[in-house]
C-alpha cells in the first residue's frame, strides 16, 4: 500500500515539474521575443549608422562658455548626444533649434546633447548659441583637435553615446532630430537603461 502511493506521488510529481518546466519555457520564449521587439531601431533617424563595434568614446576636456571646462566623463550615467558644429555651418543652424527642443523634451530623464564648437572664432560661435537660444552645453574647439579624433571631416557630425560612455551611433550631416522618429529613438534609448542586449 505504501509502495503504491509512494508510486502514485512521484508520479504526480513528476507530471507537475513537467508542467511548471513547460510553462518557464514558455515565458522565457516570449521574453525573447518581447525583448527582440523592443531592440533599438536606428534608422529611425536617416542619416544615423549604428556602430558595429560598440567601442568607448574618446574622452576629452575642453573649455565651456563659462570659462571653466567641460569633460565627456562628466556625462557618465546619461545618455549623451555629441554634436560638432561651427558658426559658419548652415546646415548646423538648420538643425540646432530641433536638437534644443529634444533637449528640452528629455533633459529631465538622463538625456543630455554636449555640443562641440570646431574651428570657429570663439565670438561669432557665442553669438550664434545666443541667437538660438541654445541651453545645452557647449565645448569649444578651436583647432578641430578632438572634431578629429572622431573623425568629424564635415560638419555636422553627430554621436549617440550610452551611460557607460560606449559609442552606439553616428550621422554625418544634418537631421531632423525632433522628428517622431528621433523621438521614438531617444524615447527607446533612455528606456533601454544601458541593457546591451537592446542596442
Amino acid at each position: 500500500m505504501s509502495c503504491k502511493f509512494n508510486n502514485c506521488f512521484f508520479l504526480f510529481a513528476s507530471v507537475l515539474c513537467l508542467g511548471v518546466l513547460q510553462i518557464s519555457a514558455s515565458h522565457l520564449v516570449a521574453g525573447e521575443k518581447q525583448l527582440s521587439s523592443k531592440r533599438v531601431n536606428y534608422k529611425l533617424v536617416s542619416n544615423l549608422q549604428e556602430m558595429k563595434d560598440k567601442s568607448p568614446a574618446p574622452d576629452f576636456t575642453l573649455p565651456d562658455l563659462e570659462r571653466g571646462k567641460v569633460s565627456l566623463k562628466d556625462f557618465r550615467g546619461k545618455l549623451l548626444m555629441l554634436n560638432f558644429w561651427a558658426s559658419w555651418c548652415v546646415p548646423c543652424r538648420e538643425e540646432m533649434p530641433a536638437m534644443e527642443r529634444l533637449y528640452q523634451r528629455y533633459r529631465d530623464r538622463g538625456f543630455v546633447i554636449l555640443g562641440v564648437n570646431i574651428k570657429d572664432d570663439k565670438k561669432s560661435a557665442i553669438s550664434f548659441v545666443r541667437e538660438l537660444k541654445i541651453t545645452f552645453p557647449i565645448g569649444f574647439d578651436p583647432n578641430g583637435d578632438v572634431g578629429l579624433l572622431y573623425g568629424a571631416w564635415g560638419l555636422p557630425a553627430t554621436y549617440l553615446i550610452d551611460t557607460k560612455g560606449i559609442a552606439l551611433a553616428r550621422a554625418w550631416g544634418p537631421a531632423d532630430w525632433f522628428s517622431p522618429g528621433a523621438r521614438e529613438l531617444i524615447e527607446a534609448l533612455l528606456d533601454a537603461k544601458n541593457d546591451p542586449s537592446k542596442h
